[in-house]
């Protein structure tokens, strides 16, 4: 193909195949100017020997005839652009930080505490949801989850307590007192030793009393006290006379 240098009038023939790469741009080898090869066309009658023929270059099309001029060198020897072949970065890789390992060790100790501490409730409400929920207990069976029976009479606290004379025995009086288990787990429920004194506190009677004699009607020998409940009790004994001013209640 047959062309020439819009800008020294130079004329040289260029390979069609190198001007297609090239976009149809060429530099001039006489000046250097880098102009359309397409658009100074030239016939073959016009046309310089071989030996003058122009470099072609790839270079994006001009916007007008006044650019000429490139703001830097650009080598005779510049080769076309080729498609990598290497994979282009997805969106995470791009525009994402990657999750640390130790943001991933914080996430499963976080739910691994959650667990122990929902386990810690359960246990310790045990008692409370195998009375709502009775399937459990085929579980509860396998874990030893019934609780130990303790006997602890110094966590029996005394609430509130009262002596006065009985309402249907004018010779009699009647104790009332009411009773907490303060201890962490169950109790059977515990003899109590009742002491009148006298002004001196020195002790006039002594009389130990199971369960049978303090409640009504009488408990069964399974009967427990589990823990923070709470009971009253009612006792009617014959009145020792003025000389008991005072009363003491142990639990045995």
């Amino acid at each position: 193909m047959k062309t020439r240098c819009p800008e020294c009038g130079s004329r040289a023939e260029i390979d069609a195949e190198a001007l297609i790469v090239a976009g149809g741009q060429a530099r001039c080898h006489q000046c250097g100017a880098v102009f359309d090869a397409l658009g100074e066309y030239l016939s073959a009658a016009t046309v310089d020997p071989p030996s003058t023929r122009a470099i072609p270059t790839l270079r994006q099309p001009r916007a007008s005839d006044d650019e000429h001029a490139l703001p830097f060198e650009v080598p005779d020897n510049l080769e076309p652009l080729k498609i990598s072949a290497d994979a282009a970065l997805d969106v995470e890789e791009s525009l994402y930080e990657k999750r640390s390992y130790r943001s991933l060790i914080y996430g499963w100790l976080v739910v691994f505490l959650s667990i122990a501490l929902a386990l810690q409730l359960a246990w310790q409400h045990r008692l409370d949801l195998l009375a709502r929920f009775p399937q459990l207990q085929p579980l509860c069976d396998q874990l030893g989850c019934e609780p130990i029976l303790v006997h602890a009479p110094n966590q029996f606290q005394v609430l509130q307590r009262d002596i006065k004379p009985a309402a249907n025995d004018p010779g009699a009086l009647t104790l009332t007192a009411t009773i907490r288990n303060d201890a962490d787990a169950p109790q059977a429920l515990p003899d109590i030793q009742l002491s009148l004194l006298d002004n001196n506190g020195a002790i006039l009677i002594r009389r130990r009393l199971a369960p049978s004699d303090y409640l009504f009607p009488p408990p069964s020998n399974e009967r427990r006290l589990d823990p923070g409940e709470v009971i009253t009790i009612n006792l009617d004994f014959k009145d020792p006379g003025y000389v008991a001013t005072g009363f003491m209640i142990d639990f045995l």
